[in-house]
């Protein structure tokens, strides 16, 4: 009897967490690998608590219990493991997003989306953060880095330097990366330039929380210090952006 109450209380927990995850993907209203990625594993998991008896049941009319019984328990083996997964790296992009940069440390700011010449929302902020950084710590220099794309007027870096400068910081602290096309390259290219112009080895670099681990991942592996200087996202963005980035941090970990 315990048994069975406790299975109920863990289907209703397990669906009812689901449900919160499938529409916090939704409220995000952008379509990408990781709404669908999620919302796919979330229906998924709550679809399988949620009918569990009545597939079982089904199941045993066609006389086929034990067979499907058991295939049931893998699936839900599996997609208890790939739940767990999701959480571990969840803890280790909050431990990257937790590791405060140092003084003076040059700063590295990863771009984002430009409309036209102006910042979306999300560079916005990450240049709002940058500026603050520096303000803080004025022997600091700054790598703005981020290429043109297709549908930009300009250069993601070259529209940090604009606003940076706007803001009050002084052109002569801000160096620019404008080749750049992904977060390897936008932290591959930096440190070339870190290194070519001595400037400070040790990195604050810039970026949304859940980019944090990753990006510091990519600049260990090329043997830089680094720390989080994180900018704040949206809550209705969070689940969307950071099931992008465990899938990104899964790739970048299996491929290098």
């Amino acid at each position: 009897m315990k048994t069975k109450i406790f299975k109920n209380i863990l289907r209703v927990l397990t669906t009812l967490f689901s449900v919160f995850m499938v529409y916090w993907y939704f409220i995000s209203a952008i379509i990408n690998i990781g709404s669908i990625a999620g919302t796919a594993l979330f229906t998924t998991v709550g679809s399988v608590a949620l009918f569990w008896d009545q597939i079982t049941g089904l199941a045993e009319k066609k006389n086929r219990k034990h067979f499907v019984t058991i295939v049931m328990r893998v699936i839900a083996v599996l997609l208890a493991g790939i739940v767990l997964y999701f959480g571990i790296v969840t803890i280790l992009m909050i431990y990257g997003a937790s590791r405060r940069a140092e003084k003076d440390a040059t700063v590295v700011v990863l771009g984002c989306q430009v409309n036209g010449t102006n910042p979306s929302k999300m560079l916005q902020r990450r240049i709002d953060t940058a500026c603050q950084y520096l303000k803080q710590n004025p022997d600091a220099k700054c790598v703005v880095s981020g290429g043109k794309g297709s549908n930009e007027d300009i250069s993601e870096a070259q529209c940090m330097y604009n606003a940076l400068v706007g803001a009050g910081i002084t052109a002569d602290r801000i160096y620019m990366e404008d080749k750049s096309e992904s977060t390897y390259e936008n932290i591959k290219f930096s440190e070339e330039i870190i290194a070519q112009n001595g400037l400070n080895p040790n990195l604050a670099i810039v970026t949304d929380g859940f980019h944090e681990f990753r990006a510091s991942m990519i600049a260990g592996k090329q043997g830089f210090s680094s720390g989080a200087v994180c900018a704040d996202t949206p809550f209705y963005l969070l689940g969307n952006f950071a099931t992008r980035e465990i899938l990104a941090i899964t790739a970048e970990m299996i491929l290098g």
